[in-house]
């Protein structure tokens, strides 16, 4: 797997666990009680939301050690044909075509 697409889907797990954390602060009271699914403790909604806090601080440490600290993707993201879209693609080239 390229260095771009490991990036990618851990800031996609990054992004996921903040919607989580959002819909866990608008959804649960705040001394509601729930069971731990990993050891069967049970843990509050500040219990759940420090769980998610330490997965976000695990998926940066990644990030930096996949990325050696932002040393290896330099210049990774501003590459103007590295775009999600393949409509935007085409139209690039065009552009670039008749320049």
């Amino acid at each position: 797997m390229s260095i771009a697409k490991e990036v990618n889907n851990r800031l996609d797990e990054l992004l996921n666990i903040r919607a989580e954390i959002k819909r866990i602060n608008n959804d649960l009271e705040d001394g509601q009680v729930l069971n731990n699914v990993t050891d069967g403790t049970q843990t509050n909604k500040e219990g759940v939301i420090k769980i998610a806090e330490a997965m976000i601080d695990q998926i940066k440490n990644d990030l930096n050690e996949i990325t050696n600290n932002g040393k290896n993707i330099t210049g990774l993201y501003n590459n103007e044909y590295y775009v999600n879209d393949m409509l935007q693609d085409k139209i690039i080239v065009e552009n670039n075509l008749l320049n």
